[in-house]
């Protein structure tokens, strides 16, 4: 008797294995996970000093996953829902989403591809991506977004690849809906690789929009679009084990109904360093216009510039489970040519004026990660931030200091 149980003792860690395997299996294909985030952020509404609104802000989220081959093809499917309260301005308190569904397909022969569609809804927070209209209210963004792409070639030598987009955002504060957005844009080209670690290529991207609500100068609704078109040469160079440099350059043109064109030279430079020790470094430089960082996203009407961004990441594994991660960025936005209505002190509107001006934001950021097990994550970490605007464009893009402290954790099983 006593050999049987030592025997079975010493087989109890096998078990166990064996059934925590059997329980991850048990998941596959799909995956659950929820996290709790609490930050303090000094400026909320991103205002001047003298405006300036401090909370607490907690956001709670559930999320789900799907990720199932079919053959040669994937199935993947994302959901996660939050819940946000902010301690000083209830108002804001409100339930966001995320959802994505994409099905890669792949035929014989070298012709793959993926269709899909996602949306999201959240609290639009000004300043997070640039934008200078703001609200202090409950403000839901909402974006719907549909994609498929192309691709003949894979990984050969030769590759001719497109994509399309179309995009439609809401708002819910009426005070916003003039930046009610619909938006269709098409992505084509072709790259040729010279050796496995060496490639170029020619981008074409169109997009086309419209701001179904825009209201005119003389406050009547009305509808306006826009038009973006760039051309651009791209390159990859996998330098070494341990360095990769992507970069492209190239010309975009702007039109809107409602404000001038824009022609500027765009493109990107971004290194990424990993040497053999515990560093990992990035290092990204980026002309573009407004919103041109965020793929399918043009910003609104009255934020036209020209942005000059450059950026730095740096990590460090302290060991397997903690890691630091530093963050800063320095953007510079040139409006030229922004056409907005003269307000009266009656608060009536009449005729335009031109204004010009530029706006310098700093950011930098330092958090903390620590992973006690495969499927737990706990993080820390600070973020400040600064913009300094022209007294011209003071009206459209005000200055504010902004400090944020938060912790998150998080679990996943999949």
């Amino acid at each position: 008797m006593k050999l049987k149980l030592k025997s079975v003792a010493a087989c109890s860690p096998l078990l166990l294995l064996m059934a925590a395997g059997a329980a991850r299996a048990a998941l596959e294909p799909f995956s659950f996970g929820a996290s709790e985030t609490i930050s303090h952020d000094n400026n909320v509404n991103h205002t001047s000093d003298a405006d300036r609104t401090a909370s607490w802000l907690t956001t709670t989220e559930l999320r789900a996953g799907l990720n199932q081959p079919i053959g040669r093809n994937q199935l993947k499917a994302n959901l996660a829902a939050d819940y946000s309260t902010y301690s000083k301005v209830q108002d804001r308190n409100s339930f966001g989403y995320q959802g994505l569904a994409e099905f890669d397909w792949s035929t014989i022969g070298d012709l793959s591809g993926s269709l899909g569609a996602s949306s999201q809804r959240r609290q639009y927070l000004y300043g997070i991506e640039g934008e200078t209209l703001s609200t202090s209210a409950r403000n839901l963004e909402t974006t719907n977004r549909a994609f498929a792409n192309i691709e003949l070639g894979g990984l050969a030598r030769w590759n001719v690849f497109a994509g399309f987009n179309a995009m439609d955002r809401d708002y819910s504060a009426e005070s916003f809906r003039t930046n009610d957005e619909r938006q269709w844009s098409t992505t084509f080209g072709t790259r040729y690789s010279t050796s496995p670690d060496l490639s170029f290529g020619l981008t074409g991207d169109y997009t086309h929009g419209e701001y179904p609500h825009y209201i005119d100068q003389v406050g009547q609704p009305t509808s306006s679009g826009f038009t973006s078109k760039t051309l651009s040469a791209t390159t990859r160079w996998q330098a070494s084990g341990n360095s990769a440099l992507d970069a492209s350059v190239g010309y975009t043109t702007q039109t809107s109904d409602v404000q001038p064109s824009l022609d500027f030279v765009s493109g990107s430079l971004n290194y990424t360093w990993t040497p053999p020790s515990r560093f990992s470094v990035r290092l990204g430089l980026a002309r573009s216009s407004n919103g041109g960082a965020t793929a399918a996203t043009l910003s609104s009407l009255n934020d036209r510039s020209l942005n000059d961004t450059a950026s730095l990441s740096v990590t460090y594994e302290l060991s397997g489970k903690v890691s630091l991660v530093g963050q800063a960025a320095y953007i510079k936005r040139k409006y030229s040519g922004v056409q907005l209505p003269v307000v009266l002190a009656d608060g009536t509107t009449t005729g335009l004026e031109t204004i010009n001006g530029d706006n310098h934001s700093q950011r930098i950021g330092l958090y903390a990660h620590y992973k006690p097990s495969r499927t737990t994550d706990v993080n820390c970490g600070a973020s400040h931030e600064s913009l300094t605007a022209d007294a011209a464009i003071s009206r459209i893009t005000p200055s504010y200091v902004d400090t944020t402290y938060s912790c998150a954790a998080s679990i996943d099983f999949n």
